[in-house]
């Protein structure tokens, strides 16, 4: 039985990971980029701290706290395509060369594959961006299937990317496990029934991931 799987009181048929934050430490250089979109625009740069709090929603709405230099935008922001795009060039040129695996990511996934558990990603990053990093952090052999943030109408914390993994799999949302580090994954979790693990360490909007009741806690994979 591997670690994630003593933490939790039944064994999934397909476990659905969160991508940044809970197998990826991608914070620095979602941090550079958004520092070189700020300097382009002549606006105000994010701090790290800032940033940590602000990723989770996807990237335009990270860009859209930028901008808006707070967590709530007020406004529409008429900078807004421009800065977006300019963000989107940057991390795509930063080739993510700052981020890395959380330890343990490898051996956990390599161990549930033994096991026969299928496995997934659900992230809200752009898909341009996702399915290169599994490639390039060596992980991709992994995943049965990956959704991004733009690969349905709706994105976590609404539950729909969950359901069509479910349904992918042909498997109710009682056979599937939800792993993530913020309240997007356990919100989207809690919304369709779908059994949930909160990661701590990852990007939660500055909050414990306990903080969002998930139905298992645990410090690190």
């Amino acid at each position: 039985m591997t670690p994630l799987l003593n933490a939790v009181d039944f064994v999934p048929k397909l476990v659905l990971f969160d991508l940044d934050g809970t197998l990826l430490d991608s914070l620095p250089d979602l941090f550079a980029a958004s520092v070189c979109m700020a300097n382009a625009l002549k606006i105000d740069q994010p701090t790290p701290a800032q940033v940590e709090q602000w990723v989770g929603n996807g990237a335009a709405m990270l860009v859209q706290r930028i901008l808006a230099n707070q967590f709530k935008p007020t406004m529409a922001d008429p900078r807004f395509d421009q800065a977006l795009a300019l963000y989107m060039d940057a991390y795509q040129q930063l080739g993510s060369r700052q981020s890395r695996l959380y330890s343990g990511v490898e051996s956990l996934l390599t161990a549930l594959n033994q096991q026969g558990i299928k496995q997934g990603i659900i992230t809200n990053k752009p898909s341009r961006f996702t399915q290169p990093l599994l490639v390039q952090f060596g992980i991709s052999q992994h995943f049965d299937l990956v959704y991004s943030g733009d690969s349905f109408s709706e994105k976590k914390p609404h539950p729909m990317p969950l359901l069509k993994a479910a349904q992918n799999m042909k498997l109710s949302v009682k056979e599937c496990l939800m792993v993530g580090d913020s309240s997007n994954d356990i919100n989207a979790a809690k919304a369709c029934g779908m059994p949930c693990l909160g990661v701590r360490g990852g990007y939660n909007h500055g909050a414990d991931v306990a903080d969002c009741h998930p139905d298992w806690v645990i410090d690190s994979l």
